[in-house]
Formats: structure tokens, C-alpha cells, sequence
């Protein structure tokens, strides 16, 4: 095995050349998910090709070019996937695609990067990384929390207890690891992962697509009093709290309007709220999905961003990327005071609210909407202390420093 091993390595194929071809997969949406998007094509602007390995929505080719890289869909099983079991059987059709490919090209690719969830796809790697190629494991998420937040789960359950061995193993198979944070950093080296492996490569909007808009926002008078929220449409997120304030809000202030832009699993149950509260005038929502390169468009009259997620250990250590969208945009914000969020940005930069009250985010809402100085100072200060010091276009840097180094 040694030999062939050898042998392989030293045919000139192998050999790593000024644009290698490097593989990446996520079992999510290519057009939807702008982290990944964001990888692949500072990729492609290195000079390397990319191919991707991603899930196909119904009406999508099944292969296109999308920004320069190569994307290839798999098929998966229904969109709303609700149990363990559904969710598993799908992950394994995705895990048993990917490692089809890599073994029909086990020295195609010079490095691989795998996205979790889940993490057990890295190890669909096992050939090429049996025959010295680089593979890197990207967790977004940590499976174990998200699990126990929306199964209703215990922190003894079998299955949680499996999720976090199969996290340590990920790791440490892994040529190196990225997250998205310090604390989860600090979270995956508690649990396994050789702290030296891992790499913190922050979930920053891309500044080419959320620019600053001009500033202060020029509205007529008679101009509603606009809310914006763009993302996952997901119960840990409290879009159903947000509508509940704005019902509330709405008693003080005279013309606004709640903008919901996305999909998600709650889409037909906040409609629901919505209609019950009488909110059809105030509360819209978009057709969907909207690609994240439409989002700035839709959002740049917004007055203020709600940020109305529940607290939990599986959205605690989130630094939610839409509210980074905003602050890049210009646009104040309003969120709950979690571990992560307080992290980076403190009373000055965003107005907080106590999670998962209605009245307390509806009263936050009305003191923006009477005090437009304050609109103004908090988003000119977190723009000037978190945009000017987290920038896509300098932090990916952290990214293709390490594919470089990985490639050798």
C-alpha cells in the first residue's frame, strides 16, 4: 500500500501547480448559503478552480457555473425534513454522493474542503486523505446544540452523545479546522479537537454586495417607519416575536411597515400570526428566497434591523451574520444581549432588547422610531467599530493564507 501510495505522489498528475483544482462540498443550497459562496470564489480570485459539491432545490440544474466555480447538485429528499430519521436518511444520501465522486478521483483534487452540518461528511475524504491530500472541515454549526434545541433533547441523550464523538473524530481526521468564532474555538478544543488545528475565519458579509449606503438616510415624511428582517425563516430565530411587537408597536407609531425577507419552516406559521393580528397592511413577506446579491436593494431604506433570535445554547454563541449585513449597510440595529453578540458590540453600537419579550423589543422599537439621532449614532458607531475592523476583503486573507500553506 505504501508503494502505490508512493507512486501516486510522485506521478506528475498529482503534482501541485500554480491553479490547483480543489474540491468543496455543503450539504445546503450553493446560491443560498454566502459563506460558502464567499470561500469558493476567493478561491477562484486566487487563480484556483473550484468545484463544489452541493444539494440541487427542485428547478435547478443539475450543473452550472455560478461566480466561477463549478457547481455540482445532488438529489436530496423532500425540503421539509421534521424527524432524526428523515434528516439522517437525506445527510446519507449526500455523504454516499460525495464519497462516490472522491473515490472515482482520488488525486484529482489537490485540497478538499468539507462544510458541516453534518460533520461526519469529512471522512467521505478518506481516500485522497490516505494518499496525502489536505482536507479541511468548516463547522458552521455545532450539531450537538442545534440537536438539542430542535429535537427537545437532553444533554445524556445517545444520540447527542454520538453527535459530539463524531464532532472530535471530524476534527481530528482533518487536515486543519475552521470555525466561525473564538467561543466555538474554545467549545470544539474543550471537546477534542487539538486546539492548534483549528483557525477562526469570522462569518463576515461580502463588502463588495453590503456597502455603505449615504448617510443620513434621506426619507420623505410621509414615509413609513420601515423594520427589516432577511435570513432563515426558523423558530430559534423569533420572527413570531417580531411580529408580536410590531402588533404592539403599531398603537404608537402611525405608518410602518415589518419587512420579512426569506424561507424557513415557520414561513406558513408567521403568516398565520400575522393574518390572526391583523397585520396584512404592515407585515409582508418576500416570495421566498431572494439571493443574498438582491438583498441589499431590499433593505436600504430600512430605519432599523431586528435581530429577534431566542436564547438558547445553540444561539448563543452566534454572531448572526444579517446583523453584520446591517452594520456593513448602515442600518441600525436592535438585538438581545447574548454572549457572543456583547462580544463585539456594546449599548453604543446596537440597541438591546431582553430576549423573547414582546414588550420589551416592541418598547425598543418605538424609542427608535421617536429618537432618529440615536438611529444615526449607533449605526455610525458600529460602523466605525466593527466594519472598519472586520472586513471580508482583509479577513479572507486567514483563508487563503492556510489553503496555501495546506497546498504547500
Amino acid at each position: 500500500m505504501v508503494a502505490i501510495v508512493q507512486k501516486l505522489m510522485q506521478d506528475p498528475r498529482t503534482r501541485v501547480s500554480p491553479m490547483a483544482v480543489i474540491m468543496m462540498a455543503a450539504y445546503t443550497n450553493y446560491r443560498r448559503d454566502p459563506r460558502v459562496k464567499r470561500e469558493a470564489e476567493a478561491l477562484v480570485q486566487t487563480g484556483h478552480r473550484v468545484v463544489f459539491l452541493a444539494r440541487r432545490q427542485p428547478g435547478e440544474p443539475n450543473r452550472e457555473t455560478i461566480g466561477g466555480v463549478e457547481v455540482i447538485k445532488t438529489i436530496g429528499l423532500k425540503n421539509k425534513r421534521t424527524s432524526t430519521i428523515v434528516y439522517m436518511l437525506d445527510y446519507a444520501m449526500f455523504f454516499f454522493t460525495l464519497s462516490l465522486h472522491l473515490l472515482l478521483h482520488p488525486v484529482r483534487y489537490k485540497l478538499i474542503h468539507i462544510n458541516n452540518m453534518p460533520d461526519f461528511l469529512v471522512f467521505a475524504t478518506w481516500l485522497p486523505r490516505l494518499l496525502g491530500r489536505p482536507v479541511i472541515h468548516d463547522v458552521h454549526d455545532l450539531m450537538p446544540e442545534l440537536y438539542l434545541e430542535k429535537f427537545d433533547a437532553g444533554d445524556t441523550h445517545w444520540f447527542v452523545r454520538a453527535l459530539m464523538i463524531q464532532e472530535r473524530w471530524a476534527g481530528k481526521f482533518a487536515s486543519a479546522v475552521f470555525t466561525v468564532e473564538d467561543r466555538m474555538k474554545d467549545i470544539l478544543s474543550e471537546r477534542g479537537i487539538p486546539r492548534e488545528k483549528i483557525h477562526v475565519l469570522m462569518n463576515l458579509p461580502d463588502d463588495r454586495i453590503f456597502s455603505p449606503r449615504k448617510s443620513p438616510l434621506a426619507k420623505p415624511r410621509d414615509a413609513p417607519f420601515v423594520m427589516v428582517y432577511h435570513g432563515t425563516l426558523a423558530y430559534r430565530l423569533g420572527l413570531d416575536i417580531a411580529v408580536e411587537a410590531a402588533a404592539k408597536a403599531r398603537r404608537a407609531i402611525p405608518r410602518m411597515e415589518l419587512r420579512i425577507i426569506g424561507a424557513g419552516e415557520e414561513r406558513g406559521r408567521l403568516i398565520d400570526l400575522r393574518d390572526r393580528l391583523g397585520l396584512q397592511e404592515i407585515v409582508t413577506f418576500s416570495d421566498g428566497f431572494v439571493p443574498v446579491e438582491m438583498i441589499p436593494e431590499m433593505i436600504r431604506d430600512a430605519d432599523v434591523g431586528l435581530i429577534p433570535l431566542r436564547i438558547s445554547r445553540g444561539t448563543d454563541w452566534m454572531l448572526p451574520t444579517k446583523l453584520l449585513e446591517y452594520v456593513s449597510v448602515g442600518i441600525p440595529c436592535i438585538a438581545p444581549r447574548t454572549g457572543t453578540i456583547a462580544r463585539y458590540f456594546n449599548d453604543e453600537m446596537v440597541h438591546f432588547f431582553e430576549a423573547e419579550d414582546v414588550d420589551s423589543l416592541a418598547n425598543a422599537i418605538i424609542e427608535l422610531y421617536r429618537n432618529p439621532e440615536k438611529r444615526h449614532a449607533l449605526s455610525q458607531q458600529a460602523t466605525d467599530r466593527f466594519s472598519k475592523a472586520y472586513s471580508w476583503s482583509e479577513h479572507k486573507k486567514v483563508y487563503i493564507d492556510l489553503v496555501g500553506r495546506l497546498l504547500g
